[in-house]
């Protein structure tokens, strides 16, 4: 049970930590997520914005 909720934990921080270096690659290192495929400012939980998912 715990090991379970520690993966989930450290998932959820690589994906914080990925969606940050993604803003700074953007050139917004105040925002704290960035789309991987225009660089538009996301919710923390997000990769990718709605148009580019569309395009994938």
């Amino acid at each position: 049970m715990f090991e379970s909720q520690y993966n989930d934990e450290m998932e959820a921080e690589v994906r914080r930590l990925e969606g940050k270096q993604r803003a700074i690659a953007a050139g917004h290192p105040e925002w704290d997520n960035a789309c991987a495929g225009c660089g538009c400012e996301l919710p923390v939980n997000a990769v990718v914005c709605g148009e580019c998912e569309g395009k994938g």
